[in-house]
């Protein structure tokens, strides 16, 4: 997935240098809902249909930035963890909407990003997501070799947690139609 050529220079850079670690590749199968008491991360949810890239990657602990890329160029969503990236990008125990059974496969989900995967496999279905990481370190590595001002943000090299965090609220600044358009929370949109 080539980044649009709309996006800020920097952001370029950080998802060249972002470890593929997930590709969603398609939503369907049996509607379910999260085993969870109530609220509005239930579901019900479309089952999605995903590779795992680097699991190795997707189990790694640490603060991260995750950037959710789309097959037009687009980066949809930038988020932080900061204990890596399974715990936002998690599978789910679940269960069937139809008749309540527990599925046999944990099933993936993000609070935030999936019903806009969803919406956008409704309206395209040859819509392609991918989720990519980079941990704290390599993404100072990264900043320290930008020409633009972001660059500076590599000074919080000590406290990876705030350099993901300043990073991610850097991008969520500059929001438009190709770059975090799922990002609500801190882009003065409201959810859709």
């Amino acid at each position: 997935m080539t980044p649009s050529p709309l996006l800020p220079e920097p952001v370029h850079h950080l998802i060249a240098a972002a470890t593929p670690v997930l590709r969603i590749h398609g939503v369907g199968g049996v509607a379910w809902t999260r085993n969870v008491a109530r609220g509005s991360r239930i579901g019900p949810w479309r089952q999605g249909r995903f590779d795992v890239l680097d699991a190795a990657a997707w189990a790694r602990g640490g603060a991260c930035l995750y950037l959710v890329t789309a097959q037009d160029g687009g980066l949809r969503y930038v988020g932080i963890s900061r204990n890596g990236l399974k715990h936002r990008w998690r599978t789910s125990p679940a269960r069937s909407v139809a008749d309540g059974t527990p599925l046999p496969e944990r099933q993936l989900f993000h609070s935030q990003c999936w019903k806009h995967v969803e919406a956008e496999f409704a309206a395209d279905a040859g819509a392609r997501f991918e989720v990519r990481c980079l941990d704290a370190a390599a993404l100072v590595q990264v900043l320290r070799g930008l020409d633009d001002p972001i660059r500076a943000l590599a000074t919080l090299a000590d406290d990876g947690e705030t350099v993901v965090m300043a990073v991610e609220r850097w991008i969520c600044n500059r929001a438009s139609a190709n770059l975090a358009r799922w990002n609500v929370a801190m882009t003065a949109r409201r959810p859709t």
